[in-house]
């Protein structure tokens, strides 16, 4: 017998001589088998691969790969106030090629008029409100104000003289927490009821954060003298710098309404550009992030003035 043939008749007596597994081990085997498969077999089970882990069945992970994470939601910004500073009264803003409409004595039935003539002018204002005037009802007006990039400014609660009220800190303080409650805006520019003031409201005034604003244009429209004389008188008065005193409330303003248009339509012709009282003034708007209270005025970070301070969301 050869070699090769030794070798095979060896191994065939080995293997027939190797006794069975015994019946317990046998049984072992199964019942350990047995949960496994159950499992993999059970009706909706996903099938299971040692290489590529748990995956439905029929599906095939050749040249998958895992989703990418969705990206967070750009964050928003909103104007929350501005930053003023000086301890003077303000009368007009340097000698630059333009000009600041503020309006007084709103929000009133006229105001959301005032707001919709800026937007077909494209032009900007600042309005100097009333604080007990300031309701629910005005909410969307102030919002679509700020939405606009015009100015929310406190004209005192009541609209008293200042000079002569013993509360003067109270009248504009009860005016910033009306505004900051309905839009989250802190005003940063107040306008004295009658152009009233002395070292002392002007003092009251910078402690909570705002300066005090005047005039050097006046059209007197509060006495209604008509849309034609309320154009002429801006027109005749008016500088580069110049800050003009109009009104939104207090009365009927439909004459100081229709005499805007062609206001500011003059204005621009003569090369001056139509700016809210803190820009013309040089103080800085506010941003917030956009956490909690957007109100429908966010804008991205693209669309924040340059100059602008970005605080923390409160």
């Amino acid at each position: 017998m050869n070699a090769r043939l030794a070798l095979r008749v060896r191994g065939l007596s080995a293997h027939i001589a190797r006794p069975p597994a015994p019946a317990w081990r046998r049984a072992g085997l199964a019942l350990a088998v047995l949960p496994a498969l159950s499992g993999a077999l059970a009706p909706g089970a996903p099938l299971r691969s040692s290489a590529a882990g748990t995956r439905p069945a029929g599906t095939s992970t050749a040249g998958t790969s895992p989703a990418p994470p969705s990206p967070p939601p750009a964050v928003r910004y909103r104007p929350a106030g501005c930053r003023s500073h000086g301890f003077i009264a303000y009368r007009h803003g340097p000698a630059r090629r333009e000009v600041a409409l503020g309006f007084d004595d709103g929000p009133a039935a006229d105001t959301g008029a005032f707001v919709r003539m800026l937007e077909r002018a494209h032009a900007r204002a600042s309005f100097f409100m009333i604080g007990r005037q300031i309701g629910p009802e005005y909410r969307p007006t102030l919002l679509r104000e700020l939405a606009d990039g015009d100015v929310l400014g406190d004209h005192t609660f009541s609209h008293p003289n200042l000079t002569a009220s013993a509360e003067v800190r109270r009248q504009l303080l009860r005016t910033i927490v009306a505004i900051r409650a309905l839009t989250g805006y802190t005003p940063c520019v107040l306008r004295p009821p009658y152009g009233a003031y002395d070292a002392s409201v002007v003092r009251a005034a910078r402690s909570l954060g705002l300066a005090t604003v005047l005039w050097n244009v006046d059209p007197a429209d509060w006495a209604r003298p008509g849309s034609a004389a309320i154009e002429r008188r801006v027109l005749a008065q008016v500088r580069p710098g110049s800050i003009v005193i109009s009104h939104d409330g207090g009365g009927p303003r439909g004459q100081t309404l229709a005499a805007y248009p062609a206001i500011i339509a003059a204005l621009r012709a003569r090369g001056l550009r139509i700016v809210t009282i803190p820009e013309l003034l040089g103080f800085r708007p506010v941003y917030v992030p956009c956490i909690r209270l957007c109100y429908g005025i966010g804008v991205a970070r693209s669309a924040v003035p340059r100059d602008a301070v970005i605080e923390r969301a409160p």
